[in-house]
């Protein structure tokens, strides 16, 4: 569409314009006093234009309850902002004719007409602006709630490595009050030499193309109390970059207790090795169906010319001397010794491998059925002594 130049400048133009846009448009006097209300208007609040000409603005935005100002000492304060300061909008609540209160924006300007001041006020509807508003807000509320509760340690900072976020876990776990972090340097969390390798070790990482990493993956990981005692934890980081700006969020978890009780599992590893390997009997440990899981020094020097026996049903063991003049009597005794072991009963007896120079080896044997806490045998340990 093309106009002349007495088009632009023709009342009628202008009356259309103002008339034929999607903006709702109102024009009242400095008292509030409406004396244009257009189309759009009329569509978005439901007054006709004759029902509020004449009238105070105030019935389409009546005062609130938590705003006790006057609405035209709103209007007026916002009119005589800067250009930069009016390109926001001031949010209201209105009153459409049915009663119903509408949220809406507002922008509002001072002009002259034929000398007289006029305040020019453009209105939108933000109800799906207000509704998204609150529920980002909730949602982001929620979320602030469960991470501040979460059993880990939460802690986020920005791409300048400074801490942004640091939940109640994370007090706990370094003794520092949320107050007394923020702002300041994550790397305050961890001993001083490690300080300079993890700030390059994290600009590495959000510069690389993964989005998650186990930091432990390179070894134990050493946090500092404010204490000043340091502990080993478990860390996983993250990275999610929002309108170009990297937010890094680890979480922690604290490993003291797990490290102590592997240090104590360990030596009782050790302490078990010792007393299994050098004990006098022979002892094992088999699983239900008689395959040997484990077995002992005492245990090896009763057999000859195998070193793999783990993995063998015990019966079907060399022992020593049975490879000469195979005693399957023996054998079936012990296999069936075996099944009334798993079957969750201890037995005992003596068992005799007779050599090829026709004397008889005497082993006196112990099954001890293992059992799990719903009464279900999960392992056998025999016993063997050489009572010849």
């Amino acid at each position: 569409m093309t106009t002349t130049a007495g088009d632009k400048t023709s009342a009628d133009f202008f009356r259309v314009l103002v008339e034929g846009v999607p903006e709702a448009i109102v024009v009242t006097a400095p008292d509030g006093t409406i004396t244009y209300f257009n189309p759009a208007c009329e569509k978005l609040l439901g007054y006709k234009q004759t029902e509020v000409m004449g009238r105070n603005i105030s019935m389409l935005v009546p005062q609130q309850p938590e705003r006790r100002a006057d609405v035209m000492k709103w209007l007026e304060r916002w009119a005589h902002e800067s250009d930069e300061t009016q390109s926001r909008f001031l949010d209201l609540i209105a009153q459409t004719k049915s009663g119903k209160q509408m949220p809406i924006d507002v922008r509002v300007v001072e002009r002259h007409l034929d000398t007289q001041r006029r305040y020019f006020i453009t209105v939108r509807d933000n109800t799906v602006r207000r509704h998204e508003q609150a529920s980002f807000k909730e949602s982001h509320l929620k979320a602030s709630r469960i991470l501040q509760v979460a059993e880990d340690g939460i802690i986020s900072a920005g791409t300048a490595q400074n801490i942004e976020f640091f939940n109640l876990k994370a007090e706990q776990i370094f003794g520092y009050r949320v107050d007394e972090v923020l702002g300041r340097p994550i790397s305050m969390l961890m001993p001083e030499r490690f300080r300079h390798r993890h700030r390059d070790d994290v600009a590495r990482f959000g510069a690389g193309k993964q989005a998650s990493r186990q930091m432990n993956e390179r070894g134990h990981v050493l946090g500092l109390r404010k204490s000043g005692e340091e502990f080993p934890m478990e860390v996983a980081i993250t990275k999610v970059a929002v309108g170009g700006t990297l937010t890094y969020t680890a979480h922690v978890r604290d490993i003291t207790v797990r490290k102590r009780q592997e240090a104590k599992l360990e030596e009782s590893e050790r302490r078990f090795r010792a007393i299994f390997e050098h004990a006098f009997e022979a002892i094992g440990l088999l699983s239900p169906d008689g395959t040997v899981l484990e077995i002992n020094r005492a245990g090896r020097l009763m057999t000859e010319g195998q070193s793999q026996l783990t993995g063998l049903p015990l019966w079907d063991l060399p022992w020593a001397g049975s490879d000469l003049a195979p005693d399957d009597t023996a054998r079936q005794r012990l296999k069936n010794a075996i099944s009334q072991a798993a079957r969750g009963d201890a037995v005992r007896y003596t068992a005799e491998l007779r050599r090829s120079d026709a004397s008889v080896r005497k082993i006196d044997i112990n099954l001890t059925p293992v059992k799990d806490e719903l009464g279900h045998v999960v392992y056998i340990v025999p016993e063997g002594r050489d009572v010849t």
